[in-house]
């Protein structure tokens, strides 16, 4: 029966009749095994038109496809360009390219519909289109590269952010954020990635630019801008003895600075020294006197220590902080010394210490009354006594003097049983055992180094009249 039928279908009339149906069989045969193959295949294997970024993996198993992309990147070259001129190139090679896809590209294996492998080889199925974030480069070659090609940053004008600065007028404004050329290594490894993605085998420098980070807009520096111009603008009005002085606004400006954190900041010793000058022009500290005197009659008294003057340490961290309040104020500064409400004919009082150099005298008035009166030894021409208001700050019994002596040019330690300090440079009143007489010419050959020695058995009556804050006039 079999024999039979194989006869039937060898027959050629059979074929001839059949034949349509025969051809059509064979061929859906013949797709259905190529397609099922193809199935078969695709499982393990990427399915047409598959790439990462530009480079294709089309029938390539995961092994193989890592290979490709390796390979492929160690290939490329990119032309460096600025300018619209071509400048140099860099091969990836040169960078130790590393790509790391096996997990990416297994994952993307698995997410791939074999059984559709026909229809991509007419549409693109789903690929990597950034492969920037699996690859790699020895950061440390970059550098290295460039200075090969001729990009020397040292050589190149930075990038400057936004700042706040002072123009001609003395004033802070904002100074706007500048573009320079100087290379990113960081930046232009992100761009060489982003080339690899599209294919692109050139690069503008311009792209991997240091860029500024603060821009002219940046709120911190619109805030910081607001707040430089309230304390430029603050009105400082000092009120003393009778004076008004409103501190310049320029000379305010002049005191504030941004620090490295861009926090404002204040010159404290720009304020210090502000004080300083007003002190000269107003504080009796700095001004001269006139004394009627025992002596002489009129006379006039060079500065010393005697008098009032504006503590300008205290007061400069005061006006730091109230320009940084930026509110205006209008006070009394901060007063220290002497006399400060009297006026310089009148701070001196009643009652003081006379030193008269020329007759080598020294006379105490109390209440305007002269309570005591004696002779004494001044400071010998070259280590002369210094004349000024001083006035009492110290007071010591039994007492070692201790100095050099420039004439000697040696240090000496001399006992004393009283001591009275005026000044700041150690010139005081103290009995002198040794001089054997006083007043007269005794300075000009046995002169002091600048103390006013005075006869042993008048001193314990010039230590009991004297006080501490008692006025010392010498001249």
């Amino acid at each position: 029966m079999i024999k039979e039928r194989v006869m039937l279908i060898m027959n050629p009339e059979f074929i001839k009749k059949h034949i349509k149906i025969i051809l059509p069989a064979i061929g859906v045969s013949i797709l259905l095994f190529l397609y099922l193959l193809g199935v078969w295949f695709f499982t393990n294997h990427f399915v047409p038109n598959t790439k990462v970024g530009s480079i294709s993996i089309s029938q390539l198993s995961v092994k193989n496809a890592q290979e490709m992309i390796q390979t492929e990147l160690e290939k490329s070259q990119v032309i460096l360009t600025e300018h619209d001129q071509e400048i140099g190139y860099i091969e990836l090679s040169q960078l130790n390219v590393v790509s790391d896809t096996e997990q990416v590209l297994q994952q993307l294996l698995s997410q791939q519909s074999a059984i559709k492998w026909p229809i991509y080889l007419f549409i693109s199925p789903q690929g990597i289109d950034e492969i920037d974030e699996y690859v790699a480069f020895d950061s440390g070659k970059m550098e290295a590269l460039l200075a090969n090609i001729g990009i020397n940053n040292d050589e190149r004008e930075a990038s400057r952010d936004a700042y706040i600065g002072v123009n001609d007028n003395g004033v802070y404004e904002i100074k706007q954020e500048a573009y320079g050329q100087q290379i990113s290594a960081v930046s232009l490894e992100s761009a060489l990635e982003s080339h690899i993605e599209n294919g692109n085998n050139k690069l503008d420098l311009s792209t991997a630019y240091i860029q500024p980070t603060i821009h002219q807009d940046n709120q911190a520096v619109v805030d910081l801008q607001a707040r430089l111009d309230q304390m430029q603008n603050v009105v400082i009005t000092l009120e003393f003895a009778g004076n008004s002085v409103s501190i310049p606004q320029a000379t305010i400006s002049s005191w504030i600075y941004v620090d490295d954190n861009q926090e404002p900041q204040i010159n404290t010793d720009a304020i210090e020294q502000y004080l300083l000058e007003l002190n000269k022009e107003y504080a009796s500290l700095f001004q001269t006197r006139e004394l009627e005197s025992t002596y002489q009659g009129l006379v006039t008294i060079e500065p010393g220590t005697y008098g009032w003057y504006i503590d300008r340490f205290t007061e400069a961290e005061s006006i730091a902080a109230e320009i940084l309040a930026g509110q205006d104020v209008t006070r009394e500064p901060t007063i220290g010394g002497s006399g400060y409400g009297l006026a310089l004919s009148e701070d001196i009082g009643p009652s003081y210490v006379e030193v008269d150099i020329v007759n080598q005298m020294m006379t105490i008035y109390l209440d305007g009354e002269i309570a005591l009166q004696t002779a004494v030894v001044t400071g010998t021409p070259g280590t002369n006594t210094v004349p000024g208001a001083y006035q009492v700050w110290n007071m010591e019994e039994d007492s070692t003097l201790v100095g050099y002596n420039p004439r000697t040019e040696q240090d000496y330690e001399q006992p004393v049983d009283y001591w009275i300090a005026f000044d700041d440079n150690a010139q005081g009143i103290h009995d002198a055992s040794w001089q054997p007489y006083f007043g007269g010419d005794a300075y000009l050959q046995r002169g002091s180094l600048g103390c006013i020695n005075t006869p042993p058995g008048v001193m314990p009556e010039v230590f009991n009249l004297v006080y501490y804050g008692m006025p010392v006039i010498i001249f």
